[in-house]
């Protein structure tokens, strides 16, 4: 279809030999024309000169698709499309028109094409009235839903203990070892009620949310809502401190100010629906008539709320910082909640007896080699990842594929439509698909399945072009990615049924970005015919991989704080960002020194001082750091941060030997018979 309709405009507008004489002054490039007769969209080829006279004629160099998937790449969206010189006007006769879109930007024009034919999507019956009568039993009901919670196919290993209220960590005497924080408070020790211990935040669904707002519990009560995914690390943290919370205002008599729980792991098209965009929120919701909780509540939202986060966020949903509770509880009134129930709470960081819990037990880590505790640099990651050979890393990566397809993939349309993607977005799902057809191992054995998902979003992307207009539903996605999953599944179990080396997905996450980035360093010298020979993709350009990891980042990654920090990092360039844009080997470092800044960083936040989570740690591999007088730079964020913190990584001063840690890294996540099978004259020192 595509090369029929190259074919018509080339037909259409042929090219005039006087027009190689014609100088062309100005670029433009971008702009979007609209052929007057069947109402095409062709857009402006990249730093194209503006349109010019010729022949009685203008002209203009407009992109026309191309099904060749691998003679370009664009950072961003859909490559291959050919530039050819197109006649826009025939004497006095216009036969294209440029669009002029009312927001200023030419993206928008396509975008809100897009956005018109996604309308489309997801027409439903009505919802039916909530059963306000079934819903009251809120233990009855906070049972059922917090089941469904932990039901959810990735609530398992470590995360299964943090998929509903009341913390199923509780209780868990390994996971209390390796962090105080989860330890059982003295208060749910003592408390004799199981209704209020189970009550004390209600885990809340879709129906259970629509109930409180059409039953008037609104009216009555104020609600905090915290929004969370089970695996988000910054949602785990708060979930002890936000239970011992309400559960100590319920003992101490406060009954107006409840706590939910809404996991959108499993509730999508409820946070969907509500723009929830990220992990961990506060959410508060007060329908009633007192006007001093309004005022509170609005005060809260002001002072809380920079130009940044109201341009991210719904106006009642706030980041899920537990400092933040505090700065509420002061603005409510007194006899909805009285001081004297919660600012003992706050005190130590808002965990009492248990300060400075966010940090790992030192000693716990060190279970096998206990002199680890003394490595100069990294001491706070544990002996068992001397055991993690790629194929377990590998594990991780094909997991958080699988999740970021299953889960993260869902659409929360800027115009409040939850049942179709934005036209950016769907830019950025084909980016991303392409990157995976193209970095990832063979042995992954996802490449043609990925290149008939590419292919598939590709003509999404051409079809809005057209007339007929295009769009993507999410019920479209589930049925285009199906293949993939099946595929994944099969893999999984026939070649990946291994250990994982992850608790977390956002470790997960990191071990797919650098898999991506060892695997297109280890193509890149290897000759183009053998790579091709073998059915395999050239990878990536190092630009074109890191830009769409942020584009991925920016639309889909549902970390609230990890997605701000990295945009803010790579927007910055931070890191040395523009050498890694041109370079292979300088994007698997710059991926790795993002990572090891954000490890650092976090560790500060919690002031844990006994921890060093520069990575890889000396007894993994001792000729990757040297020390040194000077500080390395990638801290110099983390330095400047007012945490207090005394951590050793920002104490102990030691430089990475960058040449030793790119060998480590593709140790980590290649496997030797990769190299075997490709080989090229960089491999040898990068795998020795």
């Amino acid at each position: 279809m595509h090369s029929a309709l190259l074919l018509l405009v080339i037909l259409a507008c042929p090219l005039s030999p006087s027009l190689l004489a014609v100088h062309v002054e100005g670029q433009c490039g971008g702009r979007w024309w609209r052929r007057l007769s069947d109402g095409l969209l062709l857009r402006e080829a990249t730093g194209a000169p503006c349109a010019w006279s010729g022949g009685g004629s203008l002209w203009g160099e407009l992109e026309v698709p191309s099904e060749e998937l691998d003679e370009s790449e664009a950072s961003v969206g859909p490559q291959a499309a050919v530039s050819v010189t197109v006649e826009l006007e025939r004497g006095q006769q216009a036969l294209y028109e440029l669009l002029v879109p009312a927001a200023g930007k030419f993206e928008d024009v396509v975008a809100a094409r897009f956005a018109d034919e996604g309308k489309g999507c997801g027409q439903q019956k009505p919802r039916q009235p909530s059963d306000c009568r079934a819903a009251a039993d809120l233990r009855a009901r906070s049972e059922q839903i917090g089941q469904k919670f932990c039901d959810h196919p990735e609530a398992k290993e470590a995360r299964a203990l943090f998929c509903r209220y009341p913390p199923r960590f509780y209780g868990h005497a390994g996971i209390c070892n390796q962090h105080a924080q989860f330890c059982a408070p003295q208060e749910l020790l003592t408390e004799g009620d199981a209704d209020r211990i189970e009550t004390a935040v209600v885990n809340i669904d879709s129906s259970q949310f629509h109930y409180l707002e059409e039953c008037g519990a609104l009216r009555r009560e104020v609600w905090i809502f915290k929004v969370f995914v089970h695996w988000c690390p910054h949602c785990q943290q708060l979930m002890p401190k936000l239970y011992r919370l309400a559960l100590v205002l319920r003992q101490r008599g406060v009954t107006k100010l409840r706590f939910g729980a809404i996991n959108c792991a499993t509730e999508h098209e409820l946070c969907a629906s509500q723009k929830w965009p990220g992990h961990p929120l506060l959410v508060v919701r007060y329908l009633g008539p007192d006007r001093a909780i309004h005022d509170a509540i609005e005060y809260w939202v002001d002072i809380v709320k920079d130009a940044q986060l109201r341009q991210m966020l719904p106006r009642y949903a706030l980041p899920g910082e537990f400092p933040v509770l505090k700065l509420l509880l002061e603005q409510l009134p007194a006899s909805l909640v009285p001081k004297s129930a919660w600012s003992s709470l706050f005190e130590d960081g808002g965990e009492g007896d248990q300060a400075a819990g966010a940090c790992p037990n030192m000693t716990a880590l060190h279970v096998s080699h206990p002199e680890a505790l003394e490595d100069s640099v990294g001491n706070a990651w544990s002996d068992v990842e001397r055991d993690f050979s790629p194929r377990r890393r590998w594990t991780d990566a094909l997991l958080m594929l699988r999740h970021i397809l299953q889960e993260w993939m869902a659409p929360i349309g800027d115009d409040g439509n939850v049942h179709a993607f934005s036209h950016r977005q769907l830019l950025v799902m084909e980016s991303f698909v392409r990157l995976l057809a193209k970095n990832l191992p063979s042995a992954f054995g996802l490449e043609h399945v990925l290149r008939d998902l590419q292919r598939s979003l590709l003509v999404r992307l051409r079809a809005v072009q057209t007339i007929q207009g295009g769009r993507l539903c999410a019920s479209d996605w589930k049925d285009l990615s199906a293949p993939v999953l099946e595929k994944i599944a099969e893999v999984g179990q026939r070649d990946f049924s291994v250990p994982t080396a992850c608790g977390t997905d956002t470790c997960r996450l990191w071990s797919l970005f650098h898999t991506l980035a060892a695997e297109g360093l280890r193509r890149q010298d290897v000759p183009s015919e053998h790579i091709l020979a073998r059915g395999l993709s050239l990878p990536s350009r190092p630009g074109v991989m890191l830009q769409t990891l942020r584009g991925f980042v920016e639309q889909f990654f549902k970390c609230l704080y990890c997605r701000q920090h990295f945009l803010e990092q790579f927007d910055a360039g931070s890191y040395n960002l523009a050498a890694a844009l041109q370079d292979r080997r300088e994007g698997v470092l710059y991926l790795w020194r993002l990572h090891s800044a954000v490890s650092v960083r976090v560790a500060a936040e919690h002031s844990c001082d006994a921890a060093d989570r520069r990575w890889p740690s000396t007894s993994l591999c001792p000729s990757c750091w040297k020390s040194s007088s000077n500080q390395w730079p990638v801290l110099a964020e983390t330095q400047k941060m007012d945490t207090g913190s005394r951590s050793p990584a920002l104490q102990r001063s030691a430089l990475p030997d960058e040449e030793e840690v790119l060998k480590f890294l593709m140790k980590s996540f290649l496997e030797p018979s990769s190299n075997e099978t490709l080989t090229g004259p960089r491999q040898e020192k990068l795998m020795m």
